[in-house]
């Protein structure tokens, strides 16, 4: 998996400049910058990272960059995060109540520019070498946010909390762009959009899009659930034609048989119920695992 860092930064020129040093000395990471506020939140929300530097002071920006940690924290509980500032006495205070989220992996003092990237290279450095060597970091991760969308009661946390789950979990396939509750234009509502550009041969035959269907339920996932995400996925004018409805729970029987009377379209619906989440968490090799899924459907349509 390549891993990615955004750069929160309102000074778009230091921003680029740090985006550059990671392109010279660091050109096996996959680097985003967000400089502008709407850029910033769109980032956050649809955008997997393993590692964010973030600068604290925004000026101009309706957001603090505590705010902006706080976000992060909420919405991807993977990432790691690094703060940068040129002022950092003056939120001395501030930065003492986030610390103790777990999340902040450094607290980097940018006056200096010469010794500033250095540093930031290194902690960048401790944080990747830390997830490549602790992968069962990211199981117990997955573990506890699947155990805490099931285990959820309220109906919109339930479904939402599932999504972030999903999205996640793609995320470490190698999917970096997710876009989570999307409507097109006849107003029908996609739980997530992934932009499909991953380095995969096997991926690489479907469309720019795939289209995923979320079902946090104990209710098993029936022919109508099925047949209209497979519309949704027909009704995108060729921009996907891969879907992915994954449930908590199972799928009735009647579900399989709609898919095999519909399996001579150019749409391929892939299913994961909770057997397949479970194998996907413990596999060694995640998308390797998917695409093993993938297969077997494909076999038995």
């Amino acid at each position: 998996m390549k891993h990615t860092i955004l750069i929160v930064d309102d000074e778009k020129i230091q921003a680029e400049s740090l985006q550059k040093v990671f392109h010279k000395e660091r050109s096996h990471l996959h680097v985003k910058i967000a400089t502008q506020e709407s850029e910033i939140t769109n980032c956050i929300e649809n955008l997997y990272f393993n590692v964010a530097i973030v600068d604290l002071r925004m000026d101009d920006f309706s957001i603090s960059g505590f705010d902006i940690i706080k976000r992060i924290i909420n919405l991807n509980p993977f990432a790691k995060i690094i703060i940068q500032s040129a002022f950092l006495p003056e939120y001395s205070e501030d930065i003492k109540d986030i610390y103790l989220s777990g999340k902040i992996a450094a607290i980097v003092d940018k006056t200096k520019y010469d010794i500033f990237k250095v540093k930031i290279l290194e902690e960048v450095d401790k944080i990747i070498n830390a997830f490549e060597d602790n992968p069962k970091m990211y199981q117990k991760s997955l573990e506890g946010l699947y155990a805490d969308a099931k285990n959820e009661t309220e109906t919109y946390s339930k479904g939402s909390k599932f999504e972030q789950f999903v999205s996640i979990l793609l995320a470490q396939m190698g999917f970096i762009h997710i876009t989570r509750r999307v409507r097109d234009k006849s107003l029908n509502e996609i739980d997530l959009i992934i932009r499909n550009e991953i380095n995969d041969m096997f991926f690489q035959k479907f469309s720019p899009y795939i289209l995923v269907e979320c079902k946090n339920s104990e209710e098993k996932v029936d022919k109508n659930n099925f047949i209209q995400f497979l519309h949704k996925v027909e009704n995108t004018n060729g921009l996907s034609n891969l879907g992915v409805l994954i449930t908590s729970s199972a799928l009735k029987r009647n579900t399989y048989i709609e898919a095999v009377r519909t399996s001579k379209t150019s749409t391929k619906i892939v299913f994961l119920s909770n057997i397949e989440i479970n194998k996907l968490i413990y596999s060694k090799d995640m998308l390797e695992e998917f695409k093993s899924i993938i297969d077997e459907q494909v076999k038995d349509n």
